[in-house]
């Protein structure tokens, strides 16, 4: 875990009053109080899986379920407050359906022979969680093939049926899984049809992640991780129809700051890391007092660090905290110094 961040000693200063001429005053908390630390705390989380639900990806499907365990334990051992949901890769078909239910979170398969949980939303509390996680990920195989990963989650985030999931505060975690390329385009007709030329950018879904997650307000608060074909290698070990290498999918993971593991490796391993991804980025410092946000400063194992909220630090007025952002996400054990005024002072 990420060391506990230390606030550099503010030296108290005597201010001269028109009627305390003797009285000093302190910026700090005590006057006896010669540093302050602020509380490295998690934030929500709220991790959303886009599972391709096509023909060639039944041995995927049951990997997820059989290694989910590797995926929960960080959350658990931490008392993470978590919530997850499922949707597919063929959730896009909302937007082009006003009464589709496609986008609408699932707590299982729509194809014939799949049991269902009952859950959709699971969190820290749900009964028998890896039953339900195995149930809810096994989405089936009668999916379209027609795999739109980046649009799908974009309709089931804006879906106002799936208003139970999602939590305006806490961190956003997508999590693709695929053996397909990403083909979200503007228009209802078959990916066969479409020109390279005429999909969307990865860069126009982290504008509307910035944006749906409230960039101004909550800092950087989201990732999109993924488990894909990444080569040709594994592309071929898995060739049951016409699977694809994808460049979409990890550019938008790499503009996300997620991270990115290949279908051909071992699962388990890549849902831990996954997961302490998703954990490192959400965690947040409190600050013990208000701060002159233009005095902050953060250094992080000896250099400085901006304030920016792609690859920098932010500050939240609305709870005092500090969150680090895209490649200025510190290490394990990095050494950690923010330094601030109090906005007040007292006698």
């Amino acid at each position: 875990l990420l060391k506990t961040a230390i606030f550099t000693s503010i030296t108290a200063i005597a201010i001269t009053g028109c009627n305390k001429a003797s009285s000093s005053y302190s910026l700090l908390t005590d006057a006896s109080q010669q540093r302050q630390q602020a509380v490295l705390i998690p934030k929500k989380i709220d991790i959303l899986w886009v599972i391709d639900n096509s023909g060639s990806m039944q041995s995927s499907q049951d990997a997820l379920a059989d290694n989910f365990q590797r995926f929960i334990q960080r959350f658990q051992n931490s008392n993470h407050d978590f919530r997850m949901a499922v949707t597919t890769t063929e959730a896009w078909q909302k937007k082009f359906d006003a009464n589709s239910t496609r986008a609408r979170i699932r707590d299982g398969s729509r194809c014939a022979g799949y049991d269902s949980s009952g859950v959709l939303v699971m969190d820290p509390n749900t009964e028998n969680l890896s039953d339900v996680f195995s149930k809810n990920i096994r989405q089936g195989l009668c999916g379209s093939g027609d795999e739109r990963s980046f649009e799908s989650f974009r309709q089931t985030l804006l879906e106002p049926w799936n208003v139970d999931f999602r939590r305006p505060e806490a961190f956003l975690a997508v999590i693709i899984v695929s053996d397909e390329e990403d083909f979200s385009h503007p228009g209802a007709s078959s990916t066969e049809n479409v020109n390279n030329a005429s999909l969307y950018t990865p860069d126009s879904f982290r504008l509307f992640l910035d944006d749906f997650t409230e960039i101004n307000t909550y800092g950087k608060n989201y990732s999109v991780s993924a488990i894909y074909i990444p080569d040709e290698q594994c592309r071929q070990s898995l060739a049951i129809n016409a699977q694809k290498i994808s460049t979409r999918i990890p550019a938008l993971v790499d503009l996300t700051g997620g991270v990115k593991a290949s279908l051909c490796e071992n699962f388990g391993d890549s849902l831990e890391i996954i997961s302490d991804s998703i954990i490192q980025l959400s965690s947040v410092f409190k600050l013990q007092r208000e701060p002159l946000e233009e005095t902050i400063s953060v250094v992080v194992n000896g250099t400085n660090v901006p304030k920016d909220p792609h690859n920098g630090w932010t500050y939240n007025p609305n709870d005092l905290t500090i969150t680090f952002n895209g490649t200025a996400v510190p290490p394990a054990d990095a050494d950690i110094r923010i330094d601030f005024y109090p906005k007040t002072i007292k006698l």
